[in-house]
């Protein structure tokens, strides 16, 4: 049965076997009763729902097609804040089909979204402050997910590897430490916007 017990009370857990024709950067979501949960159809990863099997009637299965996306990562220490708020530009995956802006069939229109960012503050059933993050505090794992994440761990060490980020990282937190500029995340970001370097012409080519 795709609907596996994780052993707790009102507690299940999905996993995804098969697809057959979706593309693999498509999204698949699920929802059992009210609760959503959704991730790329390559991901090989389970859905946990804190839900049981009857209260998760109706359960839907939605395969979305991404219209854009980007990544943002957060300034720790802004989410203390509760007038923080993020404009994100959004980019087309590759091989997408340029939008179209109103009136017009040629030029590309711009999307992006913004975010405001703020602390929950809620409170579990014994009266502890939480942040708003779901921990699982008995989480148990499978010999499967286990390998899966083994092999995930070593693609992106070989990732890393493959373009020197780590070693670039070290070099860019040596500088911001040495400088101290005013602003560390405009300083930084500006670390990524040079051009990439080119190979040098030939010192023994003879001028035209």
């Amino acid at each position: 049965h795709p609907l596996a017990s994780l052993g707790g009370v009102g507690a299940m857990e999905l996993h995804v076997v098969e697809t057959e024709g979706i593309p693999k950067d498509s999204v698949i979501s699920m929802r059992a009763g009210a609760t959503r949960r959704q991730a790329m159809v390559s991901a090989d990863r389970p859905f946990r729902f804190q839900t049981t099997i009857e209260e998760a009637t109706p359960f839907k299965v939605d395969v979305l097609d991404p219209v854009a996306s980007a990544r943002l990562i957060f300034r720790p220490g802004e989410e203390k804040r509760t007038d923080v708020q993020y404009t994100i530009p959004l980019e087309q995956p590759p091989g997408a089909a340029p939008t179209e802006a109103k009136g017009s069939a040629q030029t590309e229109k711009k999307m992006n979204v913004t975010i405001a960012v703020k602390p929950t503050g809620e409170e579990d059933c014994e009266g502890n402050t939480t942040s708003g993050l779901q921990i699982d505090k008995h989480p148990k794992r499978s010999s499967s997910s286990a390998s899966s994440r083994h092999g995930q761990a070593n693609a992106a060490r070989e990732y890393l590897d493959q373009y020197n980020l780590v070693e670039f990282t070290q070099l860019l937190m040596q500088s911001v430490i040495k400088e101290q500029p005013d602003r560390p995340y405009d300083y930084m970001a500006k670390q990524f916007y040079f051009p990439e370097p080119e190979p040098r012409a030939g010192r023994g080519s003879a001028a035209p």
